[in-house]
């Protein structure tokens, strides 16, 4: 049913863009290629890749010939050509590739990708790697990010450390300048008043001769 209200969508004579398959399987890890043929007439605009279930709501995650951390475009002049690579199970869904059109609606095709983790499950479309050689690339990849994310917590950390120490630090000296600072401010109101103190001594004396 959603893929009949899908076709529906698509207007009625437009080939310019055509997905090769209109479904999809693909193996966690390994990596998947579509390939949309299109009217040469269209080697000069700009075509692109999006996601989501509506064509005129998809999100697009790039335009040919940029590409991101697992997703390239390659346009060729009749083709374009999309590859996925360290597919994960959240990479289910539907997909759309397009061209712009300058005074007319986008030319879209469809596919559905369906990501499993069973190799048995995996189907035309998607080209697997025997020797595991994509695999323990995805994989290095996964535990090379998780690294680079543990090293930037300890940088973090050890920044945190320094600014503390160097604020403590800070704070000692401040304290230590501001001691002989009192000291001497001490000293000085013993001593303020001389006069004070030798009429004290003198009383002394008189009591004294009495």
């Amino acid at each position: 049913m959603e893929l009949l209200l899908l076709l529906l969508s698509l207007p009625l004579f437009s080939d310019a863009m055509v997905m090769d398959e209109k479904v999809k399987s693909g193996v966690e890890l390994d990596t998947a290629s579509a390939v949309c043929n299109y009217d040469a007439h269209y080697k000069d605009h700009t075509k692109y890749w999006c996601r989501g279930y509506f064509r005129d709501s998809c999100n697009i995650i790039a335009f040919a010939p940029n590409s991101t951390n697992r997703v390239a475009l390659k346009d060729t002049g009749n083709q374009l050509i999309i590859t996925v690579s360290c597919l994960v199970k959240e990479d289910t869904g539907w997909y759309w590739c397009g061209i712009q059109r300058d005074l007319a609606r986008d030319d879209m095709d469809f596919t559905q990708l369906i990501v499993t983790d069973n190799r048995e499950d995996q189907a035309n479309g998607f080209s697997s790697d025997p020797s595991g050689n994509r695999t323990r690339g995805c994989r290095a990849s996964k535990a090379v990010q998780k690294a680079e994310g543990s090293r930037m917590s300890i940088l973090i950390i050890c920044i945190l450390i320094t600014s503390l120490g160097i604020i403590f630090i800070i704070s000692h000296l401040s304290r230590g300048r501001r001691s002989p600072r009192n000291r001497g401010v001490t000293g000085k109101s013993v001593d303020s008043n001389p006069q004070a103190s030798q009429g004290l001594s003198m009383v002394s004396i008189s009591l004294a001769r009495i």
